[in-house]
């Protein structure tokens, strides 16, 4: 798939970058959001429902090569439902029903000619708990590779060590390669769903509150292992604490739910610094000040 190139920069009038907002809660557009990246998702008026139940209306959004973008709301504002737009996954639903175009490098993913399979491929999935395989941690790993057609047991093992490595879990799983990956820890097994995603060297990786269920030194290690990963891939992550969004983010996007009037709307979208500094809608000031949420 061939990049996309990236939009034309646009400043405010005063000629400084900001963050863009869904005024009177009208769907986001691009907007103050200059970038050197290039765009490698690009989001068109995008809906989700499930049978009548609308849960994301009309995002339109870019997301960044090489950058972290978090996905920031209340329960229930449609963040999970929207990430699962991006590899696909809302297909295995079977009431969900997705509108509008996903460009992926150019191509839009929803297109009917376009595999789901090789989608997610190239857009891996780690999920809010842990869900290693019932396998040794060394055939976790290999799994995805092996079904991609990769064989040979030095190329494998190659493949497990890089990807554990990438996952910085190599020096504690090295001479554990044999036994359950459910053996280990709450976070060494989420480092070991993250390298079983870079096992098939994605574009993208999305995380879908990837530490709501670790303690905090485990939380630390996977914040610290996505500013590593960065370097490599593109990140999109739900997560419902504003600490830690600010803390790994480079772009952040506020979304509001129905119970605000609204069914799953980007409110605010821009670099996490201006959001969390200086944000242009009231309500995102109140929700990252914990007045609601």
């Amino acid at each position: 798939m061939k990049e996309t190139t990236a939009p034309r920069e646009v400043t405010t009038a005063k000629g400084q970058a900001g963050s863009a907002l869904a005024p009177s809660g009208a769907p986001y557009r691009p907007g103050d959001t200059p970038e050197a990246a290039p765009v490698v998702l690009r989001l068109e008026d995008v809906g989700v429902r499930y049978a009548q139940n609308p849960a994301v209306d009309g995002v339109t959004m870019d997301i960044y090569k090489n950058r972290i973008t978090a996905l920031i709301g209340p329960s229930g504002c449609g963040k999970s439902s929207l990430l699962r737009c991006l590899n696909r996954m809302n297909d295995l639903i079977p009431t969900a029903v997705v509108n509008g175009p996903i460009y992926l490098d150019g191509v839009d993913i929803n297109s009917g000619d376009v595999d789901p399979v090789q989608v997610r491929r190239h857009v891996g999935m780690v999920f809010q708990k842990p869900n290693p395989f019932p396998m040794s941690v060394r055939d976790n790993i290999s799994f995805g590779p092996k079904r991609l057609g990769i064989g040979g047991k030095t190329r494998l093992n190659e493949i497990v060590e890089h990807a554990l490595r990438a996952a910085t879990l190599w020096d504690e799983v090295s001479d554990k390669m044999d036994q359950p990956g459910t053996a280990l820890s709450g976070g060494q097994q989420q480092r070991l769903c993250i390298a079983r995603v870079l096992a098939v060297n994605p574009e993208i990786i999305l995380m879908d509150e990837p530490c709501s269920a670790l303690d905090p030194i485990a939380t630390l290690k996977i914040e610290d292992l996505m500013r590593e990963l960065v370097r490599e891939y593109t990140i999109v992550i739900v997560t419902h604490n504003m600490q830690q969004a600010a803390r790994v983010s480079d772009y952040t996007a506020f979304m509001l739910a129905t119970e605000h009037g609204l069914h799953g709307r980007v409110i605010e979208y821009g670099s996490t610094k201006d959001l969390f500094t200086n944000p242009r809608d009231k309500r995102t000031e109140d929700y990252i000040t914990g007045r609601f949420g």
